[in-house]
C-alpha cells in the first residue's frame, strides 16, 4: 500500500509539472514574436554601437522588476531578449554591465500613489529613482556608454550623466521622446553626441505577433528605424510624429 500510495503521489506530481510546463511553453509561446522582434532590435543597436565606438564599456540599465520576486514570466523574458540581442551584436560583449535602477521610494510604499502616463512607450521614466542613473554610472566608472532598455528617467536633463559635455554617450531603445522634450531638443542631443542611437518603430511595421522571418538585418528594417547624428534631420523632416 505504501508503494502504491507513493506511485500514486509521484504520478500527481508528475501529472502537474507536465501540466505546469505545457502552460508556461504556449504562453511563452504567444510572446515568441514580440521577444525575436526585441532581440533584432538591440543585436542591430549592439552592431551599431561596436562599429561606431569601438572599445566603448557598456553599461546596459534594465528593468529592475525582471529581478524582484513574484512578477510576472513575460517581464524576465523580454528583459533577457533585450540583453541576449546586445550580448549577440557586440564585438566585445564582455564589456557589457547589467544593471537595474532603484525605483522611487513612494512607489515601494504605495505604487498606487505614482502617476504614469498611459501613453508613454517607457512606464519605468515614471518609476524610477530621481538619482538612479547616476548612482548606477558612479559604480561602473569605465562605462563610457549607457545603453537604457527601459527608457530615460523624468529629470534625466537635470542628472550628471546626463549634463556632463562628455561621456557617458546613451543609446535607446523604444524611447518616449517627450522625456526629454520637443523635437529641437531630441536633435541637439545628438549633434552633441549625448545620444548615440536610438532604436524606435517603423510606421506601418507588421504587429508584434507577426513572427519575424529570414535575415535579421531584413527584419530590422521591416520593424524599426535606427536614429543617429547622422540621419536625425532627415527623419525629423520625413517622420516628425516619431519624435
Amino acid at each position: 500500500m505504501k508503494r502504491g500510495g507513493a506511485a500514486i503521489v509521484g504520478l500527481a506530481v508528475l501529472i502537474v509539472a507536465c501540466g505546469v510546463w505545457w502552460f508556461l511553453l504556449h504562453r511563452t509561446a504567444a510572446w515568441r514574436p514580440a521577444l525575436t522582434e526585441r532581440e533584432i532590435a538591440t543585436r542591430v543597436l549592439a552592431e551599431y554601437l561596436s562599429t561606431r565606438f569601438p572599445g566603448s564599456k557598456a553599461l546596459v540599465i534594465a528593468n529592475p522588476f525582471s529581478q524582484r520576486p513574484g512578477q510576472s514570466a513575460e517581464i524576465s523574458a523580454f528583459d533577457k531578449a533585450g540583453i541576449r540581442g546586445l550580448r549577440t551584436g557586440s564585438k566585445t560583449p564582455d564589456s557589457i554591465t547589467v544593471a537595474y535602477p532603484a525605483l522611487r521610494p513612494e512607489f515601494d510604499q504605495n505604487p498606487q500613489s505614482v502617476y504614469v502616463d498611459p501613453k508613454t512607450t517607457t512606464p519605468l521614466s515614471f518609476l524610477v529613482a530621481g538619482n538612479a542613473f547616476d548612482a548606477l554610472a558612479e559604480r561602473n566608472p569605465d562605462s563610457d556608454l549607457i545603453v537604457s532598455l527601459i527608457g530615460l528617467p523624468l529629470n534625466v536633463q537635470n542628472s550628471e550623466v546626463w549634463r556632463s559635455p562628455e561621456k557617458p554617450r546613451f543609446a535607446l531603445l523604444l524611447p518616449d521622446w517627450r522625456i526629454l522634450g520637443g523635437p529641437e531638443t531630441v536633435r541637439q542631443a545628438f549633434k552633441t553626441g549625448k545620444l548615440a542611437a536610438a532604436v524606435v518603430g517603423r510606421p506601418g511595421a507588421p504587429p508584434e505577433d507577426v513572427a519575424p522571418e529570414g535575415d535579421y538585418k531584413a527584419e530590422f528594417g521591416r520593424r524599426f528605424l535606427l536614429v543617429t547624428d547622422e540621419n536625425i534631420d532627415e527623419l525629423l523632416q520625413t517622420n516628425p510624429k516619431l519624435f
